[in-house]
């Protein structure tokens, strides 16, 4: 088993998912209501100095947790008083950032608040004190991310962009200055070319310190277990280790076969999404994972090979798609898991009610994902070949059970399938919404088509028996489905 580098595990935990921005240490504030309401009629705080005196004449911008500077200005502005007082008018709920800088622009601080939705609006709310503090740099070599002239980088959810000219371009790297020091884990890449514009998410793990410069030469990716990820699976099986968990990583490179590095020096394989627009998102497998931050550089390998727990993955389907069973397909033997994202959309003809089907002419047990009897359902239904009929219709199938969940009803939704032999279950949104055996046992997987609904993130995996063979009734692959939903998101 690998033995990866945790780091700044006590500043992780508060995170609430892999692509969170903030952390314990960032003194994020929910701005909690004595009577909820839907607006914030103003909210106030402080900003003071290191030394614990309040700030005059210091710049107040409120942005939203999500912020991309080269796009957006902020929300709202504000300058403190004498005391260094602000305050800020009509705040509607959502997430927000608040980054503020003094008049020489040399100290600036950065905070999260949460203004949570309620039902009546409140005159007045209070958010914590910020500190100004040294600007912290940034030194990035433009090879990292592949950055071109007229290309732009943003931290994510701050005011810190840069655009690179051709003085970077001879140096080699680009300098950000005026950053506020704080964990950040979220950039974004805005890459032109003659033909389009490219906007592409990147996850990170920027720690920057008062006054000092950090300096990237090389693509870091880090993987953040959240403690609210590994929630439910302790409920499970009492512990929040978890073994070979599918983990999405998103970066962009031009290494014809990247893997991931660990500092201990393992190296972790890749899967790359099929029909993935922004040609940027993987998969990988992590051996054994706990919460906290794992962090890997991205190097090439001439012997990558895919990790064998993934078949296939697709950013999103196209209608009628067949994904046929091969060599390394009936490797997985009977043992399939399959998940995606869906949001419901319009029926043109009954035939559309399909999803996901693999009633096939040489499989005596399939299975088919599709709308049930009520339209908010979808339901998945095991079906036994009851004939040796020429074609592949319905009528050569009885069908032997079914399990239907409310799902299509307009949200966005994860669903999982896992089946192992006679065996399935099935998540919503990384809870267990049925688990039961069926007469009828696959002895391998048949080939797989797709119906005519988009469907994103379409992955169909395979687990190992440290999963899927237990004396638990089960449990360590409900622990892992719950799992593997919060780090999908």
């Amino acid at each position: 088993m690998m033995n990866f580098k945790i780091l700044n595990t006590a500043g992780i935990f508060a995170l609430a998912s892999i692509f969170s921005a903030c952390t314990d240490e960032n003194h994020a504030g929910v701005l909690t209501e004595t009577e909820s309401g839907t607006t914030i009629a103003s909210i106030e705080g402080t900003v003071k100095n290191e030394s614990g005196y309040p700030v005059a004449s210091a710049k107040v911008n409120l942005i939203s947790a999500t912020h991309i500077a080269a796009r957006m200005a902020p929300i709202k502005t504000a300058t403190t008083d004498d005391d260094g007082k602000y305050t800020m008018d009509s705040v509607t709920a959502g997430d927000y950032a608040l980054q503020i800088s003094n008049t020489d622009h040399t100290q600036s601080g950065y905070q999260t608040i949460t203004v949570e939705e309620g039902t009546t609006d409140l005159q007045t709310q209070s958010v914590p004190e910020v500190k100004l503090e040294e600007n912290a740099s940034l030194e990035l070599k433009l090879s990292a991310y592949e950055l071109d002239l007229g290309d732009t980088l943003c931290i994510t959810g701050t005011l810190n962009c840069i655009a690179v000219q051709n003085k970077d371009i001879e140096a080699g790297t680009v300098i950000l200055d005026e950053i506020p020091p704080m964990e950040f884990t979220k950039i974004t890449l805005i890459k032109t070319s003659d033909e389009d514009t490219d906007s592409i998410t990147q996850d990170v793990l920027w720690d920057f310190a008062p006054g000092k410069k950090l300096e990237v030469s090389e693509i870091r990716i880090p993987v953040i277990v959240s403690q609210d990820a590994l929630s439910t699976a302790k409920y499970w099986i009492d512990k929040t280790e978890l073994d070979s968990m599918i983990v999405p990583v998103t970066f962009k490179t031009s290494i014809t076969n990247p893997v991931l590095l660990s500092d201990d020096g393992d190296t972790l394989a890749l899967y790359k999404f099929e029909n993935d627009p922004s040609n940027s998102k993987y998969l990988t497998v992590i051996p054994s994972i706990d919460v906290g931050t794992y962090t890997f550089s991205v190097v090439p390998s001439e012997t990558a090979i895919q990790p064998v727990q993934i078949y296939k993955a697709f950013s999103e389907t196209t209608p009628g798609m067949n994904i046929i069973r091969n060599e390394s397909w009936k490797a997985f033997g009977s043992i399939l898991g399959i998940s995606f994202w869906i949001t419901k959309d319009s029926l043109s003809s009954a035939a559309d009610s399909i999803y996901v089907d693999t009633r096939q002419e040489e499989s005596d047990v399939a299975f088919s994902i599709k709308v049930g009897r009520e339209p908010n359902q979808l339901c998945a239904e095991i079906y036994k070949r009851t004939s040796e009929g020429e074609d592949d219709t319905e009528n050569n199938y009885t069908l032997k059970d079914s399990s239907c969940q409310e799902v299509l009803d307009g949200e966005r939704h994860h669903y999982s399938i896992f089946i192992q032999s006679h065996h399935i279950v099935i998540a919503i949104d990384g809870r267990v919404t049925d688990t039961k055996d069926f007469s009828d046992q696959f002895q391998s997987i048949p080939p797989i088509t797709l119906g005519n609904h988009k469907l994103e993130d379409f992955v169909i995996y395979s687990l190992g028996e440290d999963v899927t063979q237990s004396s638990d009734s089960w449990n360590k692959l409900h622990a892992w489905l719950s799992a593997y939903y919060a780090l999908q998101k």
